[in-house]
């Protein structure tokens, strides 16, 4: 499960904001600063929110408090989300959508590993998606309040040899579909192809 991204940073975002809008090809480098700052449960993060049905730039922490896990709860199944009746996640994703720009996600390997060479010791191998298409895309993401859930969903052809399960990948002409049109129809994300390599230290 998703537990780690590369995250762009807040002075960029609202030039993201505007490119979108305007229907732009967006290309965050080199005109964009080139920061490469991973995300974890728990990071504040910059986002994009909808608004009186504009786009707006937010801030905030990834992961829900809930009272029944003792650590943040950072994922959330689309299959879970859309189950009818005491759904913790039922308003937020009704209302409450959101998209977290960023340049790649880490995926650990479910059996495969490697000895760091730091400490000695055998961790799971990591490995880095990004998409080919583009150096900059989009997760698909809930919230409430000031802290939000990335959305997961089955793992497609490129990401299930390492991990069952990835999170909600948008490309830019699919914004539009998560925030304001028939969301669900995204949950399959069979159709997008990542690029996969390994992490090293």
């Amino acid at each position: 499960m998703c537990g780690r991204f590369i995250m762009v940073s807040r002075d960029v975002l609202d030039e993201i904001i505007q490119e979108i809008e305007l229907n732009q090809v967006l290309n965050p480098m080199p005109d964009w600063p080139a920061t490469r700052r991973k995300a974890y449960p728990g990071s504040e993060v910059p986002l994009i929110v909808v608004k009186d049905a504009s786009l707006e730039p937010a801030l905030m922490k990834w992961g829900f408090e809930v009272s029944w896990n003792k650590g943040l709860v950072f994922n959330t199944r689309s299959d879970s989300a859309m189950r009818p009746g005491g759904n913790m996640w039922a308003e937020s994703i009704r209302s409450r959508r959101c998209i977290v720009p960023t340049l790649g996600f880490f995926e650990p390997h479910e059996t495969q590993t490697r000895r760091n060479p730091l400490t000695g010791k055998e961790n799971k191998q990591h490995y880095l998606f990004t998409l080919p298409s583009s150096p900059l895309f989009f997760f698909a993401g809930i919230y409430e309040t000031d802290r939000f859930s990335l959305m997961t969903t089955e793992a497609n052809a490129s990401v299930a040899p390492v991990h069952k399960r990835m999170p909600l990948v948008l490309a830019q002409d699919e914004l539009d579909t998560w925030l304001f049109g028939n969301y669900a129809s995204l949950f399959d994300r069979s159709g997008i192809p990542l690029f996969c390599e390994p992490e090293t230290l």
